[in-house]
C-alpha cells in the first residue's frame, strides 16, 4: 500500500532533496502575514533583512483545518499518510495533527494517518525527514519506517549557536540582564534539543570564532560513534560561517557529505539572524 510522507516548514532542509509534502507555516512581520515553505511568499533573505532592521517576527501553529486539507488530499487518492511533526515540546502543532487524523480516519476507515512527534526542529527535523524519505524510496514499508523514525529521533546529534541574544530575550529564553551582559562580552550560547524535544543550554563560548569551532569539536567528538557520513549545517543568513564550519569538517573528514541549508523564518523568528547549527546521525 502506498503512503505519503508529510512534514512542516520547521524542518529546515533543501526542499529539492525532499520527496515529501512540506506544509507551509505562517510568519508575521509587522503584523503582516506571510507563508514560508515550498511555494511560499517570503524568502529567507527577505526575512533576515527585516530582522536586522529591527522588525519583530512571530509565528503560528498549523491548524487542524490546514492539516485536514493536506491529509485528505492523499487519503482520497488511496494513500496512507506519515506525518513527521515539529517537536511537541515547542509547539502544539503535533496535537493539532492528531485532532485532524482522528477526524479523517473516521471518514476514511480504510486509510491510516500516523503522526510521529520527531522531538526535533530545524535541521535536526530536516535531517530526520531527509533520511526517512531515502528509506521510503528504498522500499521500506510504512510500519517499518515508523519504527525506524521512533528509534532514530533520539539518535540524531544536534547543536547550534545563537548570535542574536535580543531575539532570545524577546522569546523569554533569557533575561534582559543576561542578554545585555552577553552582548557586551560577546558571549555566544550553544544549545541543543534534548531527548524530550525541548531546548536546553549546553554551554557558552566567548566570540564567534570559538563558538563555530565548538560545533566542529562536538562533531569530531561524536564522529567515532557514527556510522553515516552525512552532516547537515543550517544557517540563519550566515553562509560564510556555514562554509567555515564545513571546511573544518572536510579538512579532518574529507569523505563527509555535507548539506548546507538555510534556517527558515519559522525557526529564525525565535533564534534570530546568525544562527548556525549542525545535525548528524549517531548510527
Amino acid at each position: 500500500m502506498s503512503y505519503q510522507i508529510v512534514t512542516d516548514a520547521t524542518a529546515d532542509m533543501d526542499y529539492s532533496l525532499l520527496d515529501a509534502h512540506v506544509i507551509p507555516m505562517k510568519v508575521y512581520i509587522n503584523q503582516k502575514e506571510f507563508l514560508y515553505g515550498p511555494d511560499g511568499n517570503i524568502s529567507v533573505r527577505t526575512f533576515y533583512e527585516a530582522l536586522r532592521e529591527g522588525t519583530i517576527a512571530t509565528t503560528s501553529q498549523i491548524t487542524p483545518f490546514e492539516f485536514n486539507y493536506v491529509f485528505e488530499k492523499y487519503m482520497a487518492e488511496g494513500k496512507d499518510v506519515l506525518y513527521l511533526a515539529f517537536s511537541s515540546g515547542m509547539s502544539g502543532t503535533y496535537q493539532n495533527a492528531l485532532l485532524s487524523a482522528v477526524e479523517l480516519m473516521k471518514k476514511y476507515p480504510q486509510r491510516r494517518i500516523i503522526c510521529v512527534d520527531t522531538l526535533s526542529a530545524s535541521v535536526k527535523e530536516g535531517y530526520l525527514v531527509y533520511e526517512a524519505v531515502k528509506r521510503k524510496k528504498e522500499g521500506m514499508k510504512l510500519d517499518d519506517l515508523v519504527n525506524w523514525v521512533m528509534e532514530k529521533r533520539v539518535k540524531i546529534h544536534n547543536r547550534f549557536i545563537v548570535d542574536d541574544l535580543e531575539t532570545l530575550k524577546r522569546g523569554g529564553r533569557i533575561s534582559r540582564a543576561t542578554a545585555l551582559t552577553g552582548m557586551a562580552l560577546q558571549i555566544k550560547p550553544i544549545l541543543e534539543i534534548n531527548e524530550e524535544g525541548n531546548l536546553q543550554f549546553v554551554k557558552k563560548e566567548r566570540g564567534r570564532k570559538k563558538s563555530i569551532r565548538s560545533l566542529f569539536c562536538y562533531y569530531k567528538e561524536k564522529k567515532r560513534e557514527c556510522c553515516e557520513d552525512t552532516v547537515v549545517i543550517g544557517h540563519g543568513d550566515c553562509m560564510d560561517d556555514a562554509i567555515i564550519l564545513s571546511g573544518y569538517i572536510h579538512e579532518k573528514f574529507p569523505n563527509t557529505d555535507i548539506i548546507i541549508t538555510p534556517v527558515g523564518p519559522v525557526i529564525g523568528a525565535h533564534t534570530g539572524s546568525g544562527m548556525l547549527s549542525i545535525a548528524f546521525n549517531s548510527g
